[in-house]
Formats: C-alpha cells, structure tokens, sequence
C-alpha cells in the first residue's frame, strides 16, 4: 500500500504483526485442515527467490489493510466513490483529481497516483498516495509517480485550515467562461456557494519566472500547476466565501469542508455554468441582461446547500454503485448524517 497509512494505523492500532510460520507438530499428531493450508502457502526454501519476494510484499499488504482505523477508512471509501461521482457527471475524465485531508495527520493530503489515476479507475487504498501538505513531497519517498498538479491540493489544504478536501475539474461547460469576458456568477438556488460578485480567472503566466521575457522559458506554457508557487498563487483566490476559481484555457478548482462538500460545489459550479450560457443565449448573447443571485439571496442559498447535500450525495453515490465501471474494494461508505432544512 503507497499510502503512510501503514504508520497511522500503528499509531492507532499497534504495530502490525506479521504472521508466523507455522511451528512443527508434536510426534503423532495429524495438522489441522486450517494448519495444512496455511503450511501450504509458506514459502519454502526451493521456491524461487522472487516468489517468496512477492510473497511476503502481499502479505504486508493485506495486513497493512486490514489494520486501517475506521477514521481513514470512511475517508478512503469516500475519496474512491468521489472519483467515481465526478467522473459519473462529466467533470473528470482520464485527468482532474480530488483529494482529501488525512483524518489522522491534518499535514498529509491522500490523492490518486498517477497509475491507475484515472478517476474511474481508482478502488482501493493501494491506488493513493499521502503527502506532505508543507511542500507536497510523498510521505513514503518510494511512492510510485503522482500527479504533477498535486501542488494545487497542497496549497489550498496549507492555505485554508477549514478546507478537507480539494477537486480539480477541466469540465467543458466551464473553460469557455474562462476565455471571454463574461464573469461566472450564481444564477440559481442550487449555487448560492458562489461568489455572488464574480468568479476570479487565474492565469498562470504572471506568475512563471520569465514574466519579464518575450518568450517563456520551456515548459512554462502548459498552464499546469505544477510547483509551489503557483499553487499558492492560485489558493489565494480562495476563500470560504468564495470557493472557486476558474482557471484560464485550463478548468477550475474548488474546495470544501468536507468530500462531500467539495463535490457537491464542484458538481453545481458546472451546472451553473450550464444554466449560465443558456440564460446568456436567450438574453441574445448580452449577458448585461442575465439576472444573478444578490448578496443576501447567495448568502441564504448557501446556508441551504450546506444543509442539504447530504440529500445529493446520497443519490450520487448510489448512482455509482450500479455502474460495472466504477469498483470499491474498501467497501461502501457509511450513510452519513441526515441533515436538511428544520422547518
């Protein structure tokens, strides 16, 4: 497993003890159906070097497994059926990415490795990885290849503490906003989140090293994020009051309290926008003439969604669970709390 989990379930649980070989019998007793499988699958001292390897690596798997806490199993099933529901509604496909805050170290984030790292194909605590919110350097130094725009994640969790959980979409509906001069804002009850007065477009060149340069140096044109300082560049757009960012030719980024929280603003800042370019449309292409949520509208509507996307997710998780594509091999989540609004 890539996970640092292996250390925070020690920290919870104990050290995890791996199995010993079976002792031998005493003179004249017959083994045990259980005692001649287990002696069965110990690998002995004919068996090729590399078989006994993969062996052992198995085993400290499975044991590393069945020792996680509850804590960071919750997570782990919610972070891989998140995956599954962004990719479900169209704001992922084999790129954009989700992570979550380690229950057990708030200095770690969890997020998908690179392989399989499609969002689809994550199902199991071996296909993440934790690092370091600090720089965003793996916790295991031998982890396998991440994700290049992990400092993204990084710098949102360092830069805001009530931030659990951050998604990365490069969804359709929304990268058109971010190549004309038209402002994202919320237009319906389900968006009150937004930023009533506009969404901010981060671009990247301004930032790069060679801003002063006629040409960017090389590999400063990709508008990745993929170093420190333009992921703290892009989190400083970010705030509770303002939980998204559009990025220039490129997606956007948003974070939450919460997986679920994250993924519910992740998945209506895409229907707003889709709402958005249809209002636009019958205004005739004047957006001037598109009505938008006032302040005190956004500030009440964003109380509601708070309360209610528990209701969503529920239904986003059940949507996923009957799709063959999408798999869980930690489990199914536990249904959280029912909230909604108290009348």
């Amino acid at each position: 497993m890539v996970l640092c989990n292996r250390c925070a379930a020690e920290k919870i649980a104990g050290p995890i003890v791996e199995p010993h070989p079976p002792q031998p019998l005493p003179q004249g007793q017959e083994p045990t159906e259980r005692e001649t499988k287990v002696a069965s699958q110990t690998p002995t001292s004919d068996q090729p070097e590399e078989s006994v390897k993969r062996e052992h690596k198995n085993r400290n798997k499975r044991s590393a497994i069945m020792s996680i806490p509850p804590q960071l199993q919750q997570q782990l099933r919610l972070l891989i059926r998140a995956n599954h529901i962004l990719h479900h509604h169209g704001l992922v496909d084999a790129f954009g990415h989700i992570s979550v805050r380690h229950p057990l170290d708030k200095n770690q984030y969890i997020l998908a490795a690179y392989d399989p790292g499609a969002p689809a194909l994550v199902k199991s605590a071996a296909d993440f990885i934790s690092y370091w919110v600090e720089d965003s350097s793996p916790v295991d130094p031998a982890a396998p290849q991440g994700y290049s725009e992990r400092y993204i994640h990084g710098e949102v969790l360092k830069r805001l503490p009530e931030a659990n959980c951050v998604v990365h979409s490069h969804s359709e509906d929304v990268i058109p906003f971010t190549l004309v001069d038209v402002q994202v804002v919320p237009v319906f009850h389900m968006a009150g989140f937004m930023n009533p007065a506009g969404v901010h477009v981060f671009k990247t060149r301004p930032y790069n090293t060679s801003k002063s340069s006629v040409l960017p140096k090389p590999g400063e044109s990709d508008l990745l994020i993929k170093n420190a300082t333009l992921g703290a560049a892009l989190a400083s757009h970010l705030r509770e009051e303002s939980p998204v960012v559009l990025q220039y030719k490129h997606g956007f980024t948003t974070f939450g309290g919460s997986i679920e929280e994250a993924v519910y603003r992740a998945i209506y800042t895409q229907k707003n926008c889709v709402l958005l370019q249809r209002a636009i449309s019958n205004a005739a292409g004047d957006a001037e003439l598109v009505d938008r949520l006032d302040v005190h509208e956004a500030k009440e509507c964003a109380a509601m969604n708070k309360k209610t996307l528990d209701k969503s997710f529920r239904l986003w998780v059940r949507e996923v669970q009957v799709n063959a594509l999408y798999e869980n091999e930690e489990g199914e989540p536990e249904k959280g709390k029912v909230k909604g609004m108290k009348m």
